[in-house]
């Protein structure tokens, strides 16, 4: 992955489709280990719960620099009149990916709790594919 100051460097359309097709890939593997991860999950193991947090915090450092990326780049993919809509719209979608990210963490330091665990770690990756597809279909796609 590049570094986030990337952002400030004028990109073709095509390059910025190309860097976010391989980040997506990166974030679909690591979502994937994680997915794998909270099958093992449960209220007493501990093992599996450390390995998904470590899991956890290698996806947000990636997804911190990838949102980025896109708010800034993805908009001036969009169809013509639809940038600021589009960028409205990327921002609470990534604003709510984040919040949901943040409260998984705090509740992996504060308690650890398998099966709580499990259903919020599901929801994110639901969230974060659904997003993946969404750009790829809308945004990606599109000459």
């Amino acid at each position: 992955m590049k570094n986030g100051s990337d952002t400030a460097t004028l990109a073709t359309p095509d390059e910025i489709r190309a860097r976010i097709r391989s980040e997506h890939a990166q974030i679909s593997a690591q979502l994937a280990r994680i997915e794998a991860l909270i099958e093992r999950v449960g209220d007493d193991d501990t093992a599996s719960v450390v390995a998904l947090r470590d899991e956890l915090q290698q996806l947000g450092a990636i997804l911190v620099e990838h949102l980025h990326y896109e708010e800034y780049q993805l908009p001036s993919l969009a169809d013509a009149g639809k940038a600021a809509q589009v960028a409205e719209e990327m921002q609470r979608e990534h604003r709510g990916q984040r919040e949901l990210f943040d409260r998984i963490i705090a509740e992996l330091d504060e308690t650890a709790v398998g099966s709580k665990l499990v259903v919020g770690v599901r929801e994110l990756s639901r969230a974060i594919r659904d997003d993946m597809e969404y750009e790829e279909r809308e945004l990606l796609d599109k000459p």
